[in-house]
């Protein structure tokens, strides 16, 4: 995971866009999607597409931007903390029905749907 913060946004419209996380990948992407959908922080994903190019184009310009309006910044930096706290803090685990291994934030298995009952 790649996090890259825009810091300089003091000249910058309230309802423009600014990127404020780059994941790895969509997963990750849309799992912070998800967080800040969660939250009514309204954003847009960037360069999703670009997920299919891996291997053809360097691997920085295929990274997942997620982007909130310049208003909803400290709001959504906020989640993002929280979000790294529980990457770095809670382990991998692995599903009890398929053994299939997922990350901390995933609270559903996502090959089986079976819940994680930790």
């Amino acid at each position: 995971m790649q996090n890259k913060i825009n810091n300089n946004n003091t000249e910058q419209a309230p309802f423009q866009w600014l990127t404020i996380y780059c994941a790895a990948n969509a997963v990750e992407a849309n799992i912070v999607k998800g967080l800040l959908l969660n939250s009514n922080i309204e954003c847009q994903l960037l360069g999703e597409s670009l997920q299919g190019a891996v291997g053809e184009i360097p691997l920085e310009q295929t990274q997942v931007r997620v982007q909130v309006f310049v208003i909803k910044e400290r709001q959504a930096r906020q989640i993002l903390v929280n979000y790294t706290q529980v990457q770095q803090s809670a382990p991998d685990w692995v599903c009890p029905n398929c053994h299939e291994h997922n990350g901390p934030t995933f609270e559903i298995c996502w090959s089986c749907r079976t819940p994680n009952n930790d």
